[in-house]
């Protein structure tokens, strides 16, 4: 086999890992909070309710720290904290490519 031959199929094998290791990630996350609403207007992450805010002063650019999932019984929504929020006030929810805020009630 030559170098260039072997250089290929490495990378190979390290997009595959790649792959493998963002798939696991994104299909992982325990459930922490129930989203409610014929609009998901309601997000509830842990006995804290949050109300769905479409003027948040933040952008999707934003995101923090994962939490975990939402669901509202047939979707998954993915959780974030938002960067530049200290006090805590807002959430980020991502449903497929779908942003939304939610601010504490």
């Amino acid at each position: 086999m030559s170098k260039r031959s072997w250089l290929v199929l490495c990378l190979l094998g390290a997009g595959v890992l790649l792959v493998l290791l963002s798939a696991a990630g994104a299909l992982g996350g325990k459930v922490v909070g129930q989203i409610r609403g014929p609009e998901w207007e309601q997000l509830e992450v842990n006995g804290e309710r949050y109300v769905r805010c479409d003027g948040a002063p933040y952008t999707g650019a934003d995101r923090g720290r994962f939490l975990g999932l939402a669901t509202d019984g047939e979707r998954s929504f993915r959780l974030y904290t938002v960067r530049g929020d200290s006090a805590g006030r807002y959430l980020y929810c991502l449903w497929d490519w779908e942003g939304f805020f939610y601010e504490r009630a």
